[in-house]
């Protein structure tokens, strides 16, 4: 995995759209999941995250501003909400900031010794 921002981001080159104060890190193998109002699971590739949200992939149609629990591996469980839905992307804000350094997705490995 390699720690990079993602300046690709199709909602920052939208008219109307401030800088975003976190920067984002791309994720590989992003394959994970979560629960709207925890009724439920969504097969979800998250694409980005920082500090303070994330972009996906999802097939589901989901509701914007529904908030979600979304387990990142190496931390678990995280509360969102989403925030906008463009055909498969979507993107969410967390209602706590976490820890990348704790996220296995984008933690530096150490290397072998």
């Amino acid at each position: 995995m390699t720690r990079k921002s993602d300046p690709q981001c199709p909602e920052q080159k939208q008219p109307g759209f401030r800088p975003r104060r976190a920067q984002r890190l791309a994720v590989v193998d992003g394959n994970t999941s979560f629960s709207p109002r925890k009724l439920y699971t969504v097969e979800i590739k998250v694409r980005n995250l920082s500090t303070a949200g994330f972009m996906a992939e999802c097939a589901e149609p989901v509701r914007i501003g529904s908030y979600v629990s979304l387990d990142i591996p190496g931390i678990g469980p995280v509360d969102a909400q989403v925030r906008w839905q463009i055909g498969h992307k979507m993107g969410g804000m967390f209602l706590d900031p976490i820890s990348l350094a704790r996220c296995e997705w984008t933690a530096e490995k150490a290397e072998a010794a």
